[in-house]
């Protein structure tokens, strides 16, 4: 009997015998290239269609981790046992992951827990102690950073040592290192630790002032005078720097004693007396330029009234002018979904590109881009709608977070079985874990 050469063609193994063997071998080939044809299409029938073999394949690690994040929001409900978990080895790591954004949206809610423990106690602590290592501050104000992000969990920051109190007395360590040295001392040289530092310092601030209803907003008259004279990062970083400047002064003018305060602030009423800027980033790509652009004319404007409402004649109030760009965060919502939207693109050219310059080869890498980028429109719409809706207060107080959670894992799943036929998975994976930091995704002003 002649020898059998398995060959595989496009996923099928054909056994080819030698012409020696006559007959018999040829059958034998043949009977055997049909068995694993009939193998393949058992194999295929389990599933009626990509879209349900995708699910099947989801739906199992998705489960799973739903389970334990269950266990873990069952497990860490004790307040001292979440507290003790940092001390451990690996526990740093383990409440990071808990604290996680992507987290919250692959099953019950931890945030919470952390809440509760009032997690965020220790770390104002470390960063009032005047003597730290940069390791240490700058694990104090990531998890500090980690909680703010959430609105309900910024309103629960209080003074160590107390149930209650305003948020932003909480953080006045912070509001002294990003203020008060500016106002009292040269400015640090660009690039050190401290930077670094400031900038995290400057995030959970702009956190809890969004968080903050405007009645609660009052801060000591320093913190005016310090913001107007704050430099570097991120105050001096691009024209949009500026912008966020005057959209948090903006924001704690809002309430009438922050206003009345700048009646006895020089600077202060200086800077909103002031004409403000209108530029554009420095690029040669056009739409970049408009969504980075920085305008403060109307924000400055705004301010100078609320002054004025305080302290008649404090601040002389400007013409109005149009802006010519929208607000600072429709631009940051904007260029976050755009840059999602060039990072699909991307890949979907890299995946569909064949090398060949015909029509049809045209057309279907357009088509391909066309596809992923519909997917990724969807899968950035539930992203953000999920947002939403754990940014709420009746998802945080957890009666309906457990149900809801299982709705929020299930819909992802399908979401994703549908959008894995597209070249869009990767890219909003890469989105989530890395470019939503990198650009501040989650930022919000209102």
């Amino acid at each position: 009997m002649g020898s059998l050469r398995p060959w595989n063609l496009f996923g099928r193994t054909l056994y080819i015998a030698s012409t020696e063997g006559g007959a018999l071998n040829s059958n034998l080939a043949i009977q055997l290239s049909q068995a694993r044809a009939r193998q393949q299409a058992q194999e295929a029938s389990r599933f009626s269609s990509p879209f349900a073999r995708n699910l099947a394949y989801l739906l199992w690690p998705f489960s799973a981790a739903w389970a334990l994040l269950w266990i873990a929001r069952w497990r860490y409900r004790d307040a001292d046992r979440l507290r003790e978990l940092e001390s451990k080895p690996g526990g740093a790591i383990l409440l990071d992951l808990l604290a996680w954004r992507v987290t919250a949206h692959l099953g019950p809610y931890q945030v919470p827990n952390f809440s509760k423990a009032k997690m965020h106690e220790e770390p104002l602590k470390i960063l009032q102690d005047p003597v730290l290592l940069d390791h240490e501050r700058m694990r104090a104000l990531s998890r500090l950073g980690q909680l703010s992000q959430r609105r309900m969990a910024a309103l629960s920051f209080s003074p160590p040592g107390k149930q209650q109190g305003s948020p932003l007395v909480a953080i006045e360590p912070l509001l002294f290192e990003a203020f008060y040295e500016d106002s009292a001392s040269a400015t640090k040289s660009p690039g050190t630790s401290s930077d670094t530092h400031r900038a995290a310092a400057a995030k959970i601030i702009l956190d809890v002032v969004a968080a903050c209803p405007s009645q609660d907003r009052a801060v000591p008259a320093w913190v005016l005078s310090g913001l107007v004279k704050a430099q570097g990062i991120p105050w001096q970083v691009g024209p949009q720097g500026e912008e966020l400047r005057a959209t948090l002064l903006l924001q704690l003018l809002r309430t009438p004693s922050n206003a009345a305060a700048v009646g006895s602030l020089p600077e202060v009423q200086q800077y909103l007396g002031d004409a403000g800027i209108k530029r554009k980033e420095d690029t040669a790509w056009p739409l970049k330029a408009y969504l980075m652009s920085g305008e403060t004319h109307d924000l400055l404007r705004k301010g100078a009234r609320l002054v004025t409402k305080q302290c008649p004649g404090a601040v002389e109030s400007r013409t109005k002018r149009d802006r010519d760009t929208p607000t600072l965060q429709t631009k940051r919502d904007v260029r976050n979904f755009w840059t999602s939207i060039l990072l699909t693109a991307g890949w979907a050219s890299f995946q569909h590109w064949t090398a060949v310059f015909t029509a049809q080869a045209v057309l279907q890498l357009l088509a391909g881009i066309g596809s992923a980028s519909a997917g990724a429109v969807v899968l950035e719409a539930i992203w953000t709608a999920e947002e939403h809706v754990i940014q709420t207060e009746w998802y945080w107080e957890g009666v309906y977070s457990t149900p809801a959670s299982a709705a929020m894992t299930l819909v992802n799943c399908v979401a994703l079985a549908w959008a894995a036929r597209f070249a869009c998975i990767l890219p909003f994976a890469f989105s989530r874990l890395f470019k939503d930091d990198y650009m501040d995704a989650y930022r919000t002003f209102t």
